[in-house]
Protein backbone atom coordinates (compact mmCIF):
# COMPACT_ATOMS: atom_id res chain seq x y z
CA UNK A 1 0.00 0.00 0.00
CA UNK A 2 2.55 2.04 0.49
CA UNK A 3 4.39 1.91 -2.34
CA UNK A 4 1.26 2.32 -4.13
CA UNK A 5 0.74 5.70 -2.20
CA UNK A 6 4.61 7.07 -3.13
CA UNK A 7 4.12 6.10 -6.34
CA UNK A 8 0.75 7.84 -6.59
CA UNK A 9 1.97 10.90 -5.06
CA UNK A 10 5.24 11.39 -7.30
CA UNK A 11 2.67 11.08 -10.57
CA UNK A 12 0.45 14.03 -8.62
CA UNK A 13 3.93 15.99 -8.05
CA UNK A 14 4.36 15.10 -12.19
CA UNK A 15 0.96 16.47 -13.21
CA UNK A 16 1.62 19.95 -11.23
CA UNK A 17 4.24 20.70 -12.67
CA UNK A 18 3.08 20.12 -16.28
CA UNK A 19 0.09 22.24 -14.74
CA UNK A 20 2.58 24.87 -14.24
CA UNK A 21 4.62 24.56 -17.02
CA UNK A 22 1.38 25.65 -19.30
CA UNK A 23 0.51 28.45 -17.15
CA UNK A 24 3.88 29.83 -17.69
CA UNK A 25 4.99 29.45 -21.04
CA UNK A 26 1.56 28.87 -22.81
CA UNK A 27 0.03 26.48 -24.44
CA UNK A 28 1.42 25.15 -27.57
CA UNK A 29 0.50 26.17 -31.41
CA UNK A 30 -0.81 23.24 -33.16
CA UNK A 31 1.04 23.95 -37.22
CA UNK A 32 3.79 25.65 -35.60
CA UNK A 33 5.54 24.18 -32.44
CA UNK A 34 7.95 26.14 -30.43
CA UNK A 35 11.01 27.13 -32.27
CA UNK A 36 13.48 25.77 -28.71
CA UNK A 37 13.22 25.58 -25.44
CA UNK A 38 14.17 29.16 -23.25
CA UNK A 39 16.56 27.57 -21.00
CA UNK A 40 19.72 28.18 -21.60
CA UNK A 41 19.32 31.34 -23.12
CA UNK A 42 22.08 32.72 -25.62
CA UNK A 43 22.96 36.84 -26.01
CA UNK A 44 24.57 36.11 -29.21
CA UNK A 45 24.57 34.55 -32.61
CA UNK A 46 27.26 31.79 -32.48
CA UNK A 47 27.25 30.82 -36.10
CA UNK A 48 29.92 32.83 -37.56
CA UNK A 49 27.43 34.62 -39.75
CA UNK A 50 24.32 36.30 -41.05
CA UNK A 51 21.27 34.66 -40.94
CA UNK A 52 19.52 34.70 -44.24
CA UNK A 53 15.72 34.81 -44.09
CA UNK A 54 13.21 34.64 -46.78
CA UNK A 55 10.37 37.55 -47.34
CA UNK A 56 7.31 37.64 -48.36
CA UNK A 57 6.04 40.62 -51.22
CA UNK A 58 3.19 41.82 -48.75
CA UNK A 59 1.94 44.94 -47.88
CA UNK A 60 5.12 46.88 -46.70
CA UNK A 61 7.57 44.11 -47.53
CA UNK A 62 8.70 42.69 -50.42
CA UNK A 63 9.93 39.25 -51.89
CA UNK A 64 14.01 38.87 -51.91
CA UNK A 65 16.07 38.00 -48.36
CA UNK A 66 17.02 39.53 -45.47
CA UNK A 67 20.30 39.33 -43.49
CA UNK A 68 20.16 38.93 -39.41
CA UNK A 69 22.03 40.84 -38.26
CA UNK A 70 22.48 43.74 -40.66
CA UNK A 71 24.08 46.81 -40.62
CA UNK A 72 21.39 47.63 -37.75
CA UNK A 73 19.50 47.12 -35.68
CA UNK A 74 16.94 44.22 -35.81
CA UNK A 75 13.59 44.02 -34.05
CA UNK A 76 12.02 40.75 -35.00
CA UNK A 77 8.82 39.28 -33.93
CA UNK A 78 8.08 35.40 -33.98
CA UNK A 79 4.76 34.64 -34.33
CA UNK A 80 2.09 31.77 -35.48
CA UNK A 81 -1.00 32.81 -37.42
CA UNK A 82 -3.15 30.83 -35.38
CA UNK A 83 -1.97 32.16 -32.39
CA UNK A 84 -4.52 35.01 -30.51
CA UNK A 85 -1.85 36.83 -28.46
CA UNK A 86 0.28 37.24 -32.27
CA UNK A 87 -2.81 38.91 -33.53
CA UNK A 88 -3.65 41.55 -30.66
CA UNK A 89 0.38 42.28 -30.66
CA UNK A 90 0.00 43.07 -34.24
CA UNK A 91 -1.43 46.68 -33.65
CA UNK A 92 1.19 48.05 -30.86
CA UNK A 93 4.04 46.63 -32.90
CA UNK A 94 2.97 48.76 -36.40
CA UNK A 95 2.35 51.86 -33.41
CA UNK A 96 6.27 51.23 -32.42
CA UNK A 97 7.14 50.45 -35.90
CA UNK A 98 6.02 53.92 -36.56
CA UNK A 99 7.71 55.61 -33.66
CA UNK A 100 11.00 53.67 -34.26
CA UNK A 101 11.39 54.43 -38.32
CA UNK A 102 10.07 57.94 -37.36
CA UNK A 103 13.24 58.63 -34.94
CA UNK A 104 15.71 56.23 -36.39
CA UNK A 105 15.23 55.60 -40.28
CA UNK A 106 17.20 53.14 -41.67
CA UNK A 107 18.78 51.88 -38.73
CA UNK A 108 16.06 50.27 -37.85
CA UNK A 109 14.48 46.73 -39.07
CA UNK A 110 11.56 45.28 -38.20
CA UNK A 111 10.25 41.77 -39.24
CA UNK A 112 7.89 39.24 -38.27
CA UNK A 113 8.81 35.64 -38.69
CA UNK A 114 7.06 32.44 -38.86
CA UNK A 115 7.57 29.15 -40.33
CA UNK A 116 4.61 27.56 -41.64
CA UNK A 117 1.33 28.10 -43.71
CA UNK A 118 1.57 29.26 -47.27
CA UNK A 119 2.44 32.33 -48.70
CA UNK A 120 -0.55 33.57 -50.12
CA UNK A 121 -2.79 32.31 -46.53
CA UNK A 122 0.37 34.27 -44.90
CA UNK A 123 -0.32 37.89 -46.71
CA UNK A 124 -4.30 37.07 -46.43
CA UNK A 125 -3.44 37.20 -42.72
CA UNK A 126 -0.91 39.86 -43.25
CA UNK A 127 -3.51 42.49 -44.54
CA UNK A 128 -5.97 41.43 -42.18
CA UNK A 129 -3.79 42.03 -39.39
CA UNK A 130 -2.79 45.34 -40.98
CA UNK A 131 1.19 44.30 -41.25
CA UNK A 132 3.49 47.11 -42.60
CA UNK A 133 7.06 46.18 -42.36
CA UNK A 134 9.00 43.01 -43.53
CA UNK A 135 7.15 39.58 -43.50
CA UNK A 136 10.03 36.65 -42.80
CA UNK A 137 9.35 32.77 -43.58
CA UNK A 138 11.71 30.58 -41.91
CA UNK A 139 10.53 27.10 -42.26
CA UNK A 140 13.69 25.49 -40.44
CA UNK A 141 13.43 27.85 -37.74
CA UNK A 142 17.05 28.69 -37.82
CA UNK A 143 16.68 32.27 -36.61
CA UNK A 144 14.72 31.26 -33.55
CA UNK A 145 16.40 28.13 -33.09
CA UNK A 146 19.35 30.74 -32.82
CA UNK A 147 18.21 32.57 -30.12
CA UNK A 148 16.56 30.26 -28.37
CA UNK A 149 12.98 31.47 -28.87
CA UNK A 150 10.27 29.65 -27.09
CA UNK A 151 6.57 29.89 -27.69
CA UNK A 152 4.43 32.92 -29.37
CA UNK A 153 4.58 35.95 -29.56
CA UNK A 154 7.77 36.80 -28.83
CA UNK A 155 10.12 40.10 -29.58
CA UNK A 156 13.55 40.17 -29.55
CA UNK A 157 15.83 43.22 -30.31
CA UNK A 158 19.25 42.15 -32.26
CA UNK A 159 22.30 44.39 -33.04
CA UNK A 160 24.70 44.80 -35.84
CA UNK A 161 26.80 42.49 -34.03
CA UNK A 162 24.26 39.78 -33.84
CA UNK A 163 24.19 40.43 -30.09
CA UNK A 164 20.58 39.65 -28.56
CA UNK A 165 19.98 42.71 -26.01
CA UNK A 166 16.00 42.30 -25.60
CA UNK A 167 13.91 39.32 -25.22
CA UNK A 168 10.21 39.63 -24.37
CA UNK A 169 7.09 37.12 -24.86
CA UNK A 170 3.69 37.75 -24.80
CA UNK A 171 1.23 40.63 -25.92
CA UNK A 172 3.01 44.59 -24.94
CA UNK A 173 2.25 47.28 -25.67
CA UNK A 174 3.59 49.65 -28.11
CA UNK A 175 5.54 52.01 -25.17
CA UNK A 176 7.26 48.89 -23.73
CA UNK A 177 8.36 47.79 -27.60
CA UNK A 178 9.77 51.10 -28.48
CA UNK A 179 11.82 51.68 -24.79
CA UNK A 180 12.98 48.06 -25.85
CA UNK A 181 14.66 48.82 -28.67
CA UNK A 182 15.14 52.83 -28.45
CA UNK A 183 18.54 52.27 -26.09
CA UNK A 184 19.99 49.20 -28.29
CA UNK A 185 19.53 51.88 -31.31
CA UNK A 186 21.16 54.74 -29.47
CA UNK A 187 24.01 52.51 -28.82
CA UNK A 188 24.77 51.35 -32.33
CA UNK A 189 24.22 55.32 -33.44
CA UNK A 190 26.85 55.59 -31.05
CA UNK A 191 29.58 53.37 -32.32
CA UNK A 192 28.88 54.25 -35.94
CA UNK A 193 29.25 58.18 -35.35
CA UNK A 194 32.94 57.04 -33.30
CA UNK A 195 33.83 55.22 -36.42
CA UNK A 196 33.35 57.55 -38.81
CA UNK A 197 35.42 60.14 -36.72
CA UNK A 198 37.78 57.76 -36.05
CA UNK A 199 37.84 57.27 -40.33
CA UNK A 200 37.95 60.99 -41.25
CA UNK A 201 40.76 61.49 -38.61
CA UNK A 202 42.79 58.68 -40.21
CA UNK A 203 42.47 60.30 -43.90
CA UNK A 204 43.74 63.69 -42.45
CA UNK A 205 47.53 63.89 -43.38
CA UNK A 206 49.80 65.58 -40.98
CA UNK A 207 49.98 68.68 -43.35
CA UNK A 208 47.13 69.60 -46.43
CA UNK A 209 48.15 70.03 -49.53
CA UNK A 210 47.36 73.47 -49.49
CA UNK A 211 49.99 74.09 -46.79
CA UNK A 212 52.40 72.40 -48.30
CA UNK A 213 51.94 74.92 -51.73
CA UNK A 214 51.79 77.94 -49.42
CA UNK A 215 54.92 77.12 -48.08
CA UNK A 216 56.76 76.19 -51.11
CA UNK A 217 54.98 79.54 -53.00
CA UNK A 218 56.54 81.48 -49.92
CA UNK A 219 60.00 79.62 -50.31
CA UNK A 220 59.74 80.72 -54.06
CA UNK A 221 58.86 84.07 -53.59
CA UNK A 222 61.89 84.46 -51.63
CA UNK A 223 64.26 83.26 -53.61
CA UNK A 224 63.15 85.98 -56.18
CA UNK A 225 63.01 88.71 -53.71
CA UNK A 226 66.84 87.61 -53.16
CA UNK A 227 67.25 87.32 -56.69
CA UNK A 228 65.45 90.64 -57.35
CA UNK A 229 67.99 92.14 -54.78
CA UNK A 230 71.01 91.18 -56.44
CA UNK A 231 70.43 92.07 -59.49
CA UNK A 232 69.87 95.58 -58.26
CA UNK A 233 73.28 95.64 -56.12
CA UNK A 234 75.12 94.80 -59.79
CA UNK A 235 72.82 97.52 -61.56
CA UNK A 236 74.29 99.88 -58.86
CA UNK A 237 77.50 98.51 -59.09
CA UNK A 238 78.00 98.74 -62.50
CA UNK A 239 76.40 102.50 -62.81
CA UNK A 240 79.32 103.79 -59.76
CA UNK A 241 81.81 101.91 -62.17
CA UNK A 242 80.58 103.95 -65.15
CA UNK A 243 80.54 107.34 -63.16
CA UNK A 244 84.04 106.76 -61.92
CA UNK A 245 85.45 105.92 -65.38
CA UNK A 246 83.66 108.99 -67.45
CA UNK A 247 84.93 111.36 -64.16
CA UNK A 248 88.65 109.63 -65.01
CA UNK A 249 88.19 110.20 -68.88
CA UNK A 250 86.59 113.70 -67.92
CA UNK A 251 89.90 114.44 -66.28
CA UNK A 252 92.36 113.21 -69.18
CA UNK A 253 90.68 115.68 -71.33
CA UNK A 254 91.18 118.51 -69.45
CA UNK A 255 94.76 117.60 -68.99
Amino acid sequence: MRRRDLIAGVGSLGILAGAVGVLWRGLPVRDEPPAADSSGDTDSDDSGGPIVLETIDATGSEEGTLEVPNDGVTVAMFFAPSCGNCQALMPNLREASDQLHEEYGDDVTVVSITSNRSEDELREWWDEHDGNWYLGHDPGRTLGVTYRVAGYPVIIVIDENGEKHWHKNGVLGARRIYYGAAPVLDEYQERTQAADGADDAEEEPSGTDSEVEESDGEESDSEDSEDETTDEVDESEDSLENEETDGVEGKETDD
